[in-house]
């Protein structure tokens, strides 16, 4: 049976990886295209609707919008502007070359796969603002939603809600689960967990 981490945990082996690569973007850029491609076989010829938030979930999400329109598939990305990237989400943005709608225009078209790129493993903060008000409109979509490593808004190492969560129907989950994904109410809102090979090998680190 694969272990669940804690966050810690994870960003250990994640501090290990980057050692070991040199280079943290070169990470980022494969779990983005290995999600991309699961995306790809699963939902071949639909509409997909990508969700960035200003994080490394949201460079996870620029990646995956690249990747899946250089697959020929017809994607809308949301995310923010340049300054509010920083380090490999930044590179990211500078990499991706779609058009890059702002959220004060949001529009969840009908029929689509949203992806959810919002917040990661590292959110340690209660949702508000422009935020709460996009996961409210994609909540109340009705759209089938996939979200990347853990739905937004739920705590990775408790499950808890912090304030308000992206209702998933799946989570393609970066190399394995972390605790929130195994206790409610971040069980019920992560859907169908997919496990995503990112290339960590951690029997060669001590966890």
């Amino acid at each position: 049976m694969k272990k669940i981490y804690t966050i810690e945990e994870i960003q250990f082996l994640e501090r290990k990886e980057f050692k070991k690569l040199k280079n943290s973007y070169t990470l980022m850029n494969k779990a983005g295209i290995n999600c991309a491609k699961k995306i790809y076989k699963s939902y071949l010829k639909k509409k997909f609707v990508v969700l960035c938030g200003p994080g490394n979930n949201g460079g996870d999400g620029l990646v995956i919008s690249q990747a899946l329109k250089k697959l020929n598939q017809n994607v809308t990305l949301y995310c923010l502007d340049s300054n509010s990237y920083k380090g490999d989400a930044k590179k990211a943005y500078k990499k991706n070359n779609l058009i890059k709608n702002n959220y004060k225009n949001l529009s969840i078209i009908k029929k689509c796969i949203i992806i959810d790129c919002l917040f990661g493993i590292g959110l340690n903060r209660k949702i508000k603002g422009i935020y709460k008000k996009i996961i409210n409109k994609v909540n109340k979509s009705k759209q089938k939603v996939i979200s990347i490593d853990i739905a937004s808004g739920i705590n990775g190492n408790n499950g808890k809600i912090m304030g308000i969560a992206i209702k998933a129907n799946s989570t393609y989950v970066l190399h394995a689960k972390k605790i929130g994904h195994t206790i409610n109410p971040g069980k019920k809102y992560s859907g169908k967990i997919n496990l995503i090979d990112i290339g960590i090998e951690e029997r060669i680190y001590q966890v």
